[in-house]
């Protein structure tokens, strides 16, 4: 499992939603020439993602499959991750604490995936309801 920054992280699943494959995505990342995600994904500029492959292509695959924890996170990058990576809605699917997530309403994949993906200074625990609480420890 490779460390990355919540940017990468960003990036990596904005890319892996422009359905394009493996093969074309290192094709892409050997040239340097990213502008034609850019085009898909305005706001992205893949220089992070490139940074990344620069590290190593099978480092770089693994993180495109999710095989990453991030370094470190913030409750934003928390807030942002569950609405990016699993379209988890505040209001709707959890709530937004001074310390944390609260009430955190998914299936056990997902509090799989972020145990894996989130830096350790967040702790993820069941409630008695059955809902999710992640906290800052």
């Amino acid at each position: 499992m490779i460390n990355i920054n919540l940017m990468q992280a960003y990036e990596l699943d904005k890319l892996s939603k422009l359905g394009i494959s493996d093969k074309e995505i290192l094709q892409t990342l050997r040239t340097g020439e990213v502008s034609s995600w850019c085009t898909k994904e305005p706001n992205y500029e893949f220089k992070e993602t490139l940074a990344l492959y620069q590290e190593g292509e099978q480092q770089f695959l693994d993180a495109l499959h999710g095989n990453y924890r991030i370094k470190y996170v913030t409750l934003p990058g928390i807030q942002r991750l569950l609405h990016l990576r699993f379209q988890l809605e505040e209001t709707k699917d959890f709530r937004l604490a001074e310390a944390g997530i609260q009430d955190l309403v998914c299936d056990k994949a997902i509090i799989s995936k972020l145990l894996t993906m989130l830096s350790t200074n967040w702790k993820i625990t069941q409630q008695m309801d059955g809902t999710y609480r992640i906290f800052a420890i």
